[in-house]
C-alpha cells in the first residue's frame, strides 16, 4: 500500500527539526485530521530518515519509492485494514491519482441483459399461445424458475454498484465493501442453483424430442447430476464460511470466523458447470446426425441443438476471470469482471434455452408476413396454392409415445398431396419407412414425428 503525500505531508507535522515545511503547515495541519493516527506515526518514525527530509515537497513524497515500500510496511504491521484503506485514499488523493469507476457498466449489464433474457421467456411463451402452439411442458416450467433466479442478481446490480462494485476499494467505507460482500454472497447462491436448472430445462426439452429409450435414460442420468450439482454446490456457497455472517465480514479483519478456500471452490464449480454444458450440448448430436435429410438441413438442425457453444464459450471466460482476484487485496475491483461475467452466463443461458421456440414461432408466422408482403406487391385473380412438405419422423418405442413430439419439419417444394388435399408423411421407425396422411401439415416447419403432447418445433 502506498502512503504518499499526505502521510509525509502529515508526519513533518509533528517533525518540527524539519524547517521547509513552515510555509505548508496549514495545509499539513488540515490533511493530517484526515489521515489515522497509526500513519501518522509511522510517517513520524520514517520520514526524517528519507530523502524528502531536506526536499518536501509533492513530486519527491508521491515518487519516493523506499520510503513508499517503508511505511507500506508499518502500517500493515500497526493499523488496521480500514485505516490502511483510509490512508491510501488520502495519499492517493493528495497525489492526484485517477479516480477509477465502472460500476455504472454493471448496472447496464444487469438490468439489460435481464429484460433481453426476460423478452427471450415471453416470446418463448407465446409460441404457445392458439391452437396449433406448442404444448407446455416441464422444459417450459423449468426456464420459468430459472427465469425466477435471475431476477435477484439483476436486482442486485444497481445496489452493488451503488455501493462501489467497479471501485476501487480505499475509496469506498467499511459499510459500503461489507454490503459489496454481502449482495455478491447472495447472488453467487443464485448464480449456481440457476446454471443447474438451465441444464436441467434444455434436458426436459430433449425429452420432449427424443424418443428413443435407451438414449432418455441417458438425458435422466445427466439430469440426476445436474441436479446434485445444484444442490452441492448450492449449500457449499452458502455455507462457505462459519459463522455465515463472516462471509462478508472477514474483510475488515476484525471479525472472527473460518472459510473454505472460496478460491478453489469457485474453480471447481466452474469447472464442472463447463463440462456439464459441454455433455447437454453434444449429447443430441449423433441422433440428429442420423436424420433421413439432406446434410443442409440436417446440418441447420445440429447447428440449432448447439447454441450451447455460447454458454460454454461464456462460463470459459467467466473461468479465466477468477484468476485476477485469486489473491485480491482490491476486491471491490477485481469482483467487478467475474461479476458481469456470471450475469451473462445466466441470461445466454435463457436466451439460447429459448431460442428452439423461437424457431418455432418464426415460422408460425412468417407464412402469414410473406402472404402479406406478397399480397402488397401483386394482386392475383386466383388463390395461391399451399406448398407441401414432407415430414420425417422417428416412431417412438410402446410406452414413449406419451413424451415424444415432433421435432423438425423439413420443407419439400416438391411433396406430394393426395386427391383429398391431405399431406403426405414419411415416418421413419428402424429400418422401415411407413406412409401415412397427415391433415395437420403447415408449410414452412419442420416436424420429426408427433405425440399426445403437441408439436415441438425449432
Amino acid at each position: 500500500m502506498r502512503l504518499w503525500t499526505t502521510l509525509a505531508m502529515s508526519a513533518a507535522f509533528f517533525a518540527s527539526a524539519v524547517q521547509p515545511v513552515a510555509a505548508q503547515s496549514s495545509a499539513l495541519t488540515a490533511l493530517a485530521k484526515e489521515m489515522p493516527t497509526c500513519a501518522l506515526l509511522c510517517l513520524k518514525t520514517l520520514l526524517p530518515t528519507s530523502e524528502c527530509a531536506t526536499n518536501l515537497n509533492q513530486a519527491c513524497l508521491c515518487s519516493n519509492v523506499p520510503l513508499n515500500a517503508q511505511l507500506t510496511v508499518c502500517v500493515a504491521s500497526n493499523c488496521t485494514i480500514p485505516e490502511g484503506l483510509q490512508t491510501k485514499n488520502v495519499s492517493l488523493t493528495a497525489c492526484g491519482a485517477e479516480v477509477r469507476d465502472q460500476s455504472s457498466t454493471f448496472t447496464a449489464i444487469g438490468i439489460v441483459g435481464m429484460v433481453v433474457a426476460f423478452l427471450a421467456f415471453l416470446l418463448r411463451m407465446a409460441a404457445s399461445l392458439g391452437k396449433t402452439g406448442r404444448a407446455v411442458s416441464w422444459d417450459d416450467w423449468t426456464m420459468l424458475l430459472l427465469v425466477i433466479l435471475a431476477i435477484p442478481p439483476a436486482v442486485f446490480a444497481p445496489i452493488l454498484a451503488d455501493n462501489g462494485m467497479g471501485k476501487d476499494i480505499w475509496t469506498l467505507t467499511p459499510e459500503q465493501i461489507t454490503n459489496v460482500l454481502h449482495y455478491y454472497f447472495f447472488g453467487e447462491i443464485f448464480y449456481v442453483v440457476a446454471l443447474g436448472i438451465s441444464k436441467i430445462s434444455v434436458l426436459f426439452f430433449y425429452l420432449r424430442v427424443f424418443p428413443a429409450k435407451d438414449f432418455r435414460m441417458i438425458i435422466y442420468a445427466t439430469m440426476g447430476v445436474c441436479v446434485v450439482y445444484c444442490i452441492v454446490f448450492g449449500i457449499v456457497t452458502a455455507l462457505q464460511c462459519s459463522p455465515v455472517s463472516y462471509a462478508w465480514t472477514q474483510w475488515d479483519g476484525l471479525h472472527e470466523g473460518k472459510c473454505n478456500d472460496i478460491h478453489i471452490q469457485g474453480y471447481v464449480a466452474a469447472a464442472v458447470n463447463i463440462l456439464l454444458d459441454a455433455i447437454v450440448m453434444v449429447l443430441p448430436l449423433k441422433h440428429l446426425a442420423g436424420l433421413n435429410m439432406g446434410i443442409k438441413k440436417k446440418l441447420m438442425v445440429m447447428a440449432m441443438f448447439s447454441v450451447g457453444i455460447f454458454i460454454v464459450l461464456t462460463s470459459i471466460i467467466r473461468l479465466e476471470s477468477l484468476v485476477h482476484f485469486a489473491n485480491s487485496q482490491n476486491i471491490t475491483w477485481d469482483y467487478f469482471e467475474a461479476g458481469y461475467w456470471s450475469l451473462i452466463e445466466v441470461y445466454v443461458s435463457i436466451i439460447c434455452g429459448c431460442m428452439p421456440a423461437h424457431r418455432f414461432l418464426f415460422a408460425k408466422f412468417w407464412p402469414k408476413i410473406k402472404d402479406t408482403v406478397n399480397s402488397t406487391g401483386k394482386s392475383t385473380g386466383t388463390s395461391s396454392t399451399s406448398r407441401s412438405a414432407t415430414q420425417l419422423s422417428v416412431k417412438p418405442n410402446k410406452g414413449d409415445e406419451t413424451d415424444f413430439v415432433p421435432l423438425v419439419d423439413v420443407e419439400s417444394r416438391g411433396g406430394q398431396t393426395t386427391s383429398e388435399g391431405h399431406k403426405e408423411s414419411w415416418t421413419v421407425t428402424s429400418n422401415t419407412v411407413h406412409t401415412s396422411v397427415t391433415a395437420d401439415s403447415r408449410p414452412d416447419s419442420w416436424t420429426m414425428g408427433q405425440g399426445t403432447q403437441g408439436r415441438e418445433h425449432v
